[in-house]
């Protein structure tokens, strides 16, 4: 997986001593874990928002290979794809990646406050 996401242009890859990888899909996304389970990786990644039950079941129904629920109060995604096709998995988490933030990020502008800041 090191090698695939390193191959795909993921940046900050960084594996822990407990064969946990951490990257980002770019430098000004958050970081997000590749954790190797069996002869699988789970890749997960959170954003600091908590999306309610309608979001995660409209995300859920266009993407059923990566869903969304919520971690210690953010919105988390995750994937778990076969060791063996790394470096397929790795684009398409990219993609996951991109989308799920751009999302988060419409559905925060839509829950805000008139008199809310950025």
């Amino acid at each position: 997986m090191l090698r695939a996401l390193q191959k795909a242009g993921f940046v900050a890859i960084e594996q822990g001593a407990d064969g946990v990888i951490y990257a980002r899909v770019a430098a000004d996304l958050p970081e997000f874990t590749a954790t190797p389970t069996g002869g699988q990786w789970r890749l997960s990644v959170q954003w600091p928002l908590r999306a309610t039950g309608a979001q995660r079941a409209d995300w859920q129904s266009r993407h059923p290979d990566a869903p969304l629920d919520v971690d210690l109060g953010e919105t988390r995604m995750q994937l778990l794809v076969d060791a063996g096709k790394s470096d397929e998995s790795a684009l398409h988490w990219a993609n996951l990646t991109h989308e799920m933030l751009a999302t988060c990020m419409a559905w925060r502008r839509v829950t805000r406050q008139m008199d809310e800041g950025m």
